[in-house]
């Protein structure tokens, strides 16, 4: 008896492997938990060091003290640093770094790469980035590859730059991007993947509401005859909102980049990279 049913679990871990998860029953799971084993594995494609050199790049348009010589010590806060790859990144530049993530998971995998790495930083906590506060001002922060837009609402939104502009000490850099409508537009309509890492073998897929302004990614992941589903939600704002809340914060915008380039964005562009400054003087 348990010959078959040994063999009958192989069997349906077998089927998962030629069908699409999304046709089979799936447990709803939080985002990012099951993916986050398998996150840089899907993510793999993304240059994190070019994006860093980006970041660096922006930084020193904020002021001298962020050329490259002028980065050993100072403190960054990386807020929704997923699994540490730009946090890894930012304190090989010389930054002392500090990585926040809401999800333990995530944070799991970031703390397995700095122990491999043999490195004391950066420190990664496990905390809302919205409420986050430091016992230590810090110099820079960056908040980067859509973690803003997960935040559900306007209310939500005020909260993060509210707060980051509290951990900031006067003259600091607040660097983040925002995924606009024309990203979700191109991409959500078709958008899928399949692949498989390890024993595990996982679905992507997207779609875009336009009247809500939602974008909503499915994560499918099968471990032998399981299968998780998680749903991630992306909400899609404007310029003008974006600029109108961390005004209202106190920032300072230095500049506004379009899809990686020194172009000033404008709302056709698909990524904006924002660069902010706290002013010296309240």
């Amino acid at each position: 008896m348990e010959k078959v049913a040994l063999k009958a679990r192989a069997s349906r871990a077998v089927n998962t492997r030629k069908r699409s998860l999304f046709t089979m029953d799936a447990i709803c799971v939080p985002a990012y938990t099951v993916s986050a084993i398998i996150y840089d594995h899907m993510m793999r494609e993304v240059d994190y060091k070019a994006w860093c050199k980006y970041i660096l790049l922006l930084m020193k348009m904020a002021g001298n003290r962020f050329q490259s010589s002028k980065l050993r010590g100072k403190k960054l806060c990386e807020l929704g640093c997923g699994t540490g790859n730009l946090s890894l990144l930012l304190a090989q530049a010389g930054f002392d770094v500090t990585g926040v993530d809401s999800s333990v998971n995530m944070l799991d995998v970031a703390r397995g790469k700095k122990i491999r790495a043999g490195t004391s930083r950066p420190l990664f906590v496990n905390h809302d980035m919205t409420s986050y506060r430091s016992s230590e001002a810090f110099e820079a922060a960056v908040c980067v590859y859509d973690s803003l837009n997960y935040l559900p609402t306007r209310s939500a939104l005020k909260s993060f730059f509210s707060n980051v502009y509290s951990n900031l000490k006067p003259g600091g850099v607040l660097v983040f991007d925002a995924s606009l409508e024309s990203n979700s537009l191109g991409e959500a309509a078709t958008f899928k993947q399949r692949g498989k890492y390890k024993s595990m073998v996982y679905e992507r897929q997207s779609s875009y509401n336009s009247s809500e302004k939602i974008h909503t990614t499915y994560v499918r992941v099968a471990v032998g005859s399981s299968i998780s589903e998680e749903v991630h939600r992306e909400y899609v704002y404007t310029l003008g909102t974006l600029r109108r809340l961390f005004n209202q914060a106190g920032f300072v915008e230095r500049f506004a980049a379009s899809d990686f380039t020194m172009i000033e964005a404008d709302e056709n562009s698909e990524r904006v990279h924002f660069v902010l400054v706290r002013p010296d003087h309240d």
